[in-house]
């Protein structure tokens, strides 16, 4: 989708949802940060950190960004870095790692699973004796204790240090529906409360001639589905239907799995309220209800629907509306409370954690002194460095308030978005930062352009009802030759799921098929990708212990 979208997208491993920095600005950071404690002090005067890092082609190099010239005056450790083109990353780390040309550390470079692969050539270093010695990162996992259970390997050693974003679970929100008020103001209704109450008001939408130009092109509920995948590690939902079927008693997620208080895991893509859900849809589909084209619709070209001279659609399956319409077309889209149905309510949360990467910084055996180069690292946990390092420098991005909490300086340098400066100034998204929840109004302001969706899902009623729903974390490790299954096993199972709700709801024919759907999942390996999760979930539990 835009911005917002495009970001978290990638971002299920790599979300960043605000702008970002730029400029030389001589400011310092700020003052009451700690990042100067726990660095190291020894100075310049030793060899620089060699560490490879992906660059986009709207970055600058690091040595010239703001926020590493103005970390280095703190840390007192300079960086010797090695970037990649981001486009071919996996491809040159890969080349490393079999050539053991290796750099003293890879950031924003590996996941689990290419870290777990080499665990026994040696490659890696554990860091679990260092932690303590790291009072930043300490202060993190004592905060959040589950944490580091994530970034606990199924050897028992912990190889990385993680990237953490906390945002009120914007990303493991499924999206939000929202429908067009002035439509429903015109018809004197109210927003609608019930599944059907939806339905009928959809109908009126597009039975009447709305936006009075004398066509029938008004659509009832549009969403782009073109490019949806399921999946582990997915963010399918914000484009597709499967909060709907909590409707009718168990929504489905973004790899059709849920997990229930005992840490049972479950599909959720082959119950009755899948089934039942999905005859429904159809019904909308077959009475015109539901776009006609959402199958071939993606992001752009659901914008260009939305962003119509003659308002044509009534309602909107998305993830931000805010990034789909411009700000004044935006206002008059407004979400819908989470709808009630027969058997139950619309949404559910995805099986997605705001600790993002559980590696975002891993040592090689190529490092010469680890506790200097974890010490540089352990800074950039300071509250105040991880928003810097993330989303752009004091005295550029940011300026403190008369309370001392960061918040958004004027565009610089003739760039239009805050997110051009992130792009340009800062390594951004993807480090070895944590940004929490509770930094937000004390340490720096919720990210200006994701306010509109915190309040869309306090709206609906996503944080209170599902935030705190359990989950199973897509980062969770996996034995390397479990992982390789899994890999081959979803490639066919996600296909047959994907390719029968897209056929049911547009073609009907669920009760013909539902037998031959259920025996196909099952000889495709589904019940099996389900054990391999239960095993490394309650491995998780047990690592919370």
């Amino acid at each position: 989708m835009k911005k917002m979208v495009a970001i978290i997208c990638t971002a299920i491993m790599l979300p960043g949802i605000i702008a970002g920095c730029s400029s030389n600005s001589s400011n310092e950071p700020s003052a009451n940060n700690k990042a100067s404690e726990s660095a190291n002090t020894k100075g310049n005067s030793e060899a620089p950190i060699r560490i490879v890092r992906p660059k986009s082609p709207q970055n600058l190099p690091a040595k010239d960004m703001i926020w590493y010239k103005n970390y280095t005056k703190v840390s007192g450790i300079d960086v010797d870095w090695k970037e990649i083109p981001s486009e071919s990353a996996s491809e040159k780390v890969n080349l490393m790692l079999s050539t053991g040309d290796l750099p003293e550390a890879f950031m924003q470079t590996l996941d689990t699973s290419m870290v777990m692969k080499n665990v026994d050539q040696g490659i890696f270093l554990p860091i679990e004796d260092y932690i303590k010695d790291m009072p930043n990162f300490s202060k993190v996992l004592e905060e959040r204790p589950e944490y580091k259970a994530l970034i606990t390997a199924p050897d028992g050693h912990i190889y990385g240090l993680p990237y953490i974003e906390e945002m009120y679970g914007l990303i493991s929100n499924q999206g939000i529906l929202e429908i067009y008020k002035p439509w429903l103001d015109k018809l004197g209704l109210p927003i609608p409360k019930t599944i059907d109450e939806y339905r009928d008001t959809l109908k009126k939408f597009v039975e009447s001639d709305m936006n009075g130009n004398g066509k029938k092109d008004e659509i009832g509920l549009a969403l782009a589905n073109k490019d949806v995948t399921s999946g582990i590690g997915h963010w399918r939902n914000a484009n597709d239907f499967g909060q709907f079927f909590g409707l009718w008693g168990q929504a489905d997620r973004n790899d059709s799995m849920g997990v229930d208080a005992n840490g049972k895991v479950f599909s959720t893509s082959t119950t009755e309220a899948y089934k039942t859900g999905i005859k429904y849809l159809h019904d909308m589909y077959k009475d015109g209800l539901i776009d006609e084209e959402y199958l071939i619709t993606d992001t752009p070209k659901l914008q260009a629907k939305l962003r119509n001279p003659d308002v044509i659609v009534g309602s909107v399956m998305t993830f931000s509306i805010s990034d789909m319409v411009d700000k004044e077309r935006a206002k008059d889209y407004v979400a819908v409370p989470y709808l009630t149905g027969p058997g139950g309510e619309f949404g559910t949360r995805e099986n997605l954690v705001e600790m993002h990467n559980p590696v975002a910084f891993v040592l090689t055996k190529a490092a010469k002194d680890p506790a200097r180069i974890l010490k540089w690292a352990d800074g950039l946990y300071d509250p105040s460095w991880s928003v810097q390092t993330n989303w752009g420098p004091l005295g550029y991005q940011y300026k403190l308030n008369d309370k001392g909490v960061m918040v958004f300086d004027d565009l610089k340098d003739g760039l239009k978005t805050y997110n051009e400066m992130r792009s340009r100034n800062t390594i951004g998204g993807g480090s070895p930062i944590a940004v929490l929840t509770d930094y937000y109004d004390k340490v720096v302001e919720y990210p200006q352009d994701a306010k509109r969706l915190l309040d869309d899902m306090k709206a609906v009623g996503f944080i209170d009802k599902h935030l705190n729903d359990p989950y199973i974390p897509h980062t969770i490790f996996y034995e390397p030759e479990v992982a390789d299954k899994m890999a081959l096993l979803s490639a066919q199972v996600y296909q047959i799921m994907d390719n029968n709700r897209r056929k049911w709801v547009t073609d009907g024919g669920i009760d013909e098929d539902w037998d031959k759907y259920l025996k196909d999942l099952d000889k495709a390996g589904w019940y099996e990708i389900i054990g391999y999760v239960q095993e490394a979930y309650t491995r998780y539990l047990e690592n919370q212990k």
